[in-house]
């Protein structure tokens, strides 16, 4: 009897050790994804590139290619005049700008800014 109660301990004892190392692994995935950046990571900005919005008129639109721009010029509402680039598609092809500026329509870009360049991230209507 006293070997019975032993076994079931030492099973028992082993669940709580499979329990607590699955809990650990998860736990150092969870640490492992926050370290690496995790879904929100590409809305952080380090000490050296920051974000922002600009709402305002196309200027002039240059294209990279059919889907990309080269380099995007927005007019704010205080007559300033922002140039951007950026590194990929952004679901505004560079016809589309264009459309825009030809009717005076009014665009949102959200930004981020590296050292002296800006990089568009989003633009919206």
């Amino acid at each position: 009897m006293l070997s019975a109660g032993i076994s079931h301990m030492t099973i028992a004892c082993r669940m709580s050790l499979r329990q607590l190392l699955g809990g650990g692994a998860l736990a150092a995935i969870l640490l492992m994804l926050l370290a690496c950046g995790g879904p929100g990571a590409a809305k952080t900005s380090s000490p050296t590139e920051s974000t922002g919005e600009v709402r305002g008129l196309v200027v002039e639109v240059v294209g990279r290619n059919i889907a990309e721009i080269e380099t995007l010029r927005i007019r704010a509402t205080d007559e300033k005049v922002w140039t951007f680039t950026s590194e990929g598609p952004l679901g505004f092809s560079p016809s589309h700008l264009r459309e825009h500026q030809l009717f005076g329509q009014v665009v949102i870009v959200s930004y981020k800014s590296r050292g002296d360049v800006l990089v568009a991230v989003e633009i919206g209507d």
